[in-house]
């Protein structure tokens, strides 16, 4: 199998002085390729050198929602002046009704990041929790994204994803995915198969059920591609075979 990790945070400092070992043993289960995801201005210099050691990693740049400071967004400009291969995808930003920053500076800093990745071509990753009301309004606002984008660790049901689609945007699932235990989300799943489906970890966090309590890392992908499977019924390798592909389309990542 070949297997894409779409969302995963290398600059964890979980993962520091331990990457050539972690992303050997991604590669052993099948991983081609992955995209980590900085989450503060702090670790964007750090994303392009780890891409640079390792040929199988891309990277995305963005303020993540839970980490927002208003002097973040004077380095915005930062974003649209990076020249790198890797360079795939503006990222991980979104909305989040569960956590304490304001709504409305949460919006600023969401829509015009979005903006930034209309003007750069490239896809989003977005972060959303108990906010999807707000993320379609805010997509209407700012406009037809460019190059689509995915939403990592996917939450919301049928309707709403109904409303995400034409915007171009695919769902990725991970480590909750595991624990097999939400109707929803295997609605959601046989509704956007195989269409709009991709894979992560998060590592590194949720763990699947199978490694509950430790860190998470992206060889456990693998037992997402287990879940998947079982749940809708479909082979392992028809899901590696149509979520990498999902990802090349989306991400433009080599395999």
């Amino acid at each position: 199998m070949k297997l894409v990790d779409v969302h995963c945070h290398l600059e964890s400092e979980n993962f520091a002085g331990k990457l050539d070992t972690i992303i050997d043993k991604a590669k052993s289960v099948g991983v081609v390729a992955l995209i980590t995801c900085a989450i503060v201005p702090g670790q964007w210099e750090l994303s392009q050198t780890i891409s640079k050691n390792y040929k199988e990693v891309y990277f995305a740049l963005g303020v993540h929602p839970w980490y927002i400071e208003e002097d973040f967004h004077s380095e915005f400009n930062k974003l649209t002046h990076i020249k790198a291969d890797k360079y795939c995808a503006i990222g991980e930003i979104g909305l989040d009704a569960k956590t304490n920053i304001d709504m409305q500076l949460q919006k600023k800093f969401f829509e015009d990041q979005l903006s930034i990745a209309n003007e750069l071509g490239k896809p989003v990753i977005v972060h959303c929790r108990g906010a999807f009301n707000e993320l379609v309004a805010s997509v209407k606002r700012v406009g037809t994204l460019k190059a689509g984008g995915v939403i990592h660790s996917y939450s919301g049901n049928v309707e709403i994803t109904k409303q995400l689609i034409p915007f171009g945007f695919y769902f990725s699932f991970g480590g909750a995915i595991t624990f097999r235990n939400s109707k929803k989300k295997v609605e959601v799943l046989k509704y956007i198969y195989p269409d709009y489906v991709l894979l992560e970890t998060d590592s590194p966090d949720i763990p699947p059920v199978e490694k509950n309590g430790e860190i998470n890392v992206p060889e456990n992908i693998i037992y997402v591609v287990k879940a998947i499977s079982e749940l809708i019924e479909k082979p392992e390798e028809e899901i590696s075979s149509v979520t990498t592909s999902n990802a090349k389309r989306l991400f433009n990542v080599t395999v």
